[in-house]
């Protein structure tokens, strides 16, 4: 098992100058440049000006199961025209608001363990995630077994890649993942999609069939956009992630180009029994036959807050123009 060690800095956690100070900028964990801890994350590409990949990372001392998505940014002006002095060549992963529960958690000298697996679940499949644990002076002979791995690593500024076994970061996975724990809840915060929107990489790049599911399950809050509702037991949902526009239309995997909605009312969308007018209300085919479809005619969907995730209007132009009525060409169902 491999896992990476990152014990954190003053500057990292924002400079906060006086105990209950505020941070006088973001605040990120340092990912260091050696080779070894690079190979450990997604590739960054060096050409591309602050080149970013979206990160899934498992916080392992939350109360709740949940993915918490992270920005991991290459800050490359070095080598794309910088005419700065002190030209950035760094790469980062910045902290948000569910990372650190509402507060300022994160500490200095507090230790950041990562494990990266491979997790498999019904709706996404198999997906690289990055567990993480925080490990605080205070958690005395572990820290001390983590503090020693740092100290003994050949890489600089207190960072280690260790290969072994961490039984007790090994123990907290398991208990997370025993068949009785919750679902998997998906937390996108909203400093995750302001930077998504500053970002040098092209946005549709950042973006996998996972994590289209991933990010509409999160801006739908787990429900419905038609019915509102959701039908769960343990870890599954009756929730599935419907392209406005078609995949096989040349759909993105764009989150605004996406709806939570539940199986049947899914296969109902994509048949074309209903779409979507310019005002987000329902617009059923005159055709349908269901009463219970028919109750939602003219009826408003649920619109997420954050504008990144809002129905983009040319998606919904193109499903009415496209895909609603399909199902009155039997040929083509």
């Amino acid at each position: 098992m491999t896992y990476y060690l990152k014990k954190m800095g003053h500057q990292e956690l924002g400079s906060i100058s006086v105990p209950g100070g505020k941070p006088s900028r973001g605040r990120y964990i340092y990912i260091s440049k050696d080779s070894a801890v690079l190979s450990f994350f997604p590739p960054l590409s060096r050409s591309v000006k602050n080149d970013s990949s979206l990160l899934p990372l498992i916080p392992l001392y939350l109360k709740d199961l949940e993915k918490v998505y992270c920005n991991y940014i290459y800050h490359n002006d070095k080598y794309n025209g910088s005419t700065s002095k002190s030209p950035r060549d760094e790469y980062r992963i910045y902290l948000n608001n569910a990372l650190e529960m509402n507060q300022l958690l994160f500490q200095t000298n507090d230790i950041m363990v990562m494990k990266k697996a491979k997790i498999i679940t019904e709706e996404t499949g198999e997906q690289t995630v990055y567990f993480l644990d925080r490990v605080t002076p205070g958690n005395t002979d572990f820290y001390r077994t983590c503090e020693s791995i740092i100290n003994s690593s050949s890489i600089r500024g207190e960072h280690a890649i260790y290969e072994g076994d961490l039984s007790e970061i090994e123990a907290k996975i398991n208990t997370l993942y025993r068949s009785t724990a919750p679902p998997l809840r998906t937390v996108v915060d909203s400093s995750v999609t302001k930077k998504i929107k500053t970002s040098g990489t092209q946005i549709s790049d950042l973006f996998s069939a996972t994590s289209f599911r991933d990010f509409t399950m999160a801006a739908y809050e787990n429900k419905c956009a038609v019915t509102g509702n959701v039908i769960k037991y343990g870890r599954f949902l009756n929730l599935e992630a419907a392209h406005i526009r078609p995949k096989s239309h040349e759909g993105s995997f764009l989150p605004n180009n996406g709806l939570a909605l539940s199986r049947d009312i899914h296969w109902s969308f994509d048949k074309g029994f209903f779409t979507l007018n310019a005002n987000y209300t329902i617009l059923v085919h005159p055709e349908v036959e269901s009463n219970f479809l028919k109750s939602f005619n003219g009826q408003h969907i649920f619109i997420p807050e954050d504008d990144f995730f809002k129905p983009s209007l040319d998606s919904i132009k193109y499903h009415k123009e496209n895909v609603f009525g399909l199902f009155l060409t039997s040929g083509r169902l």
